[in-house]
């Protein structure tokens, strides 16, 4: 984000300005391009467009590889120079991480429409856009084209960025994918979180946890976590308005007890302006189910 607001301040005590030529050359006023490189007990370490490393005192709200534009003003009575921070970039995200920050599901969709090289995927996508809302009414449409677009998401042949990024993840027994809706275009995609603890092997009670959001033309977006564990199944769903599906509920409680399964189920409002399930990757998940 950029801005001309005065982000934060540091200080250059005046026994290290004048080692840094391009602070001894600057007049009141001027500005300076600066990377924070590191974070150190005693302030910060900076490196200057020149190359110099800097170190200053204070402190900011920013990670490391964070661009800054900075300031320069001087100290009463020659104490130093201060360095207003009035402009800040974020650091570049690393590519493995382009499907959590820019989403996957449009290049997915992109791919499919342009590429003979998906040519079973992108068959069955011409299939559901052509049946429409009638797709979208069969759980088994669903059904099929959520499982063969995971998979091609998982293929390194088929997404070679995303399938870097879900085998990253994997590791850590985490799962996000966002799946673009064939019959809804342009519409946000389904997203979907997933979490198992259940593959090691100290874990007594293994949980298995799978967060979904779908965006509706009339519901809004609906969220459902779904979690397991040894003592039953709890169920969330969240709407913009609960009281949309009041009528459905009973039913939907006495298909869930068909599993087998106690089943804790709950209807909640999703409260507005709530950050999407990207957020799930640093979110407590047992808050998220409440």
């Amino acid at each position: 984000m950029l801005t001309s607001a005065i982000l934060g301040s540091l200080r250059i005590p005046a026994t290290a300005a004048p080692s840094v030529p391009a602070l001894v050359n600057l007049t009141a006023g001027q500005t300076l391009e600066a990377t924070l490189e590191a974070v150190l007990p005693e302030g910060l370490l900076l490196r200057l467009a020149d190359g110099k490393a800097l170190q200053a005192q204070g402190s900011l709200p920013f990670p490391p590889g964070s661009a800054l534009t900075l300031k320069a003003l001087p100290l009463p009575e020659g104490a130093g120079v201060r360095l207003q921070v009035v402009r800040a970039s974020p650091p570049p995200s690393p590519p493995i991480l382009a499907p959590l920050v820019q989403g996957e599901a449009a290049s997915l969709l992109a791919r499919l429409q342009t590429s003979q090289a998906q040519a079973p995927l992108a068959t069955l996508l011409r299939g559901l856009v052509q049946a429409g809302v009638a797709a979208a009414e069969q759980p088994e449409a669903w059904a099929t084209w959520l499982k063969e677009a995971l998979r091609t998401l998982a293929d390194p042949a088929a997404s070679p960025a995303e399938a870097a990024f879900h085998q990253l993840q994997t590791k850590e027994g985490t799962g996000l994918f966002e799946v673009p809706l064939p019959w809804a275009p342009g519409a946000e995609p389904m997203r979907i979180w997933i979490e198992d603890d259940g593959a090691a092997a100290y874990v007594e009670d293994p949980v298995h946890r799978v967060f979904l959001s779908v965006p509706f033309s009339v519901l809004g977006e609906v969220r459902m976590g779904l979690e397991q564990r040894h003592a039953g199944l709890r169920v969330r769903l969240w709407l913009e308005d609960p009281e949309q599906v009041a009528a459905l509920r009973p039913a939907l409680a006495a298909d869930l007890a068909t599993l087998g399964k106690p089943v804790d189920l709950q209807v909640l409002t999703l409260p507005a302006g709530s950050p999407d399930l990207r957020a799930m990757a640093g979110a407590p998940p047992l808050q998220a189910m409440g």
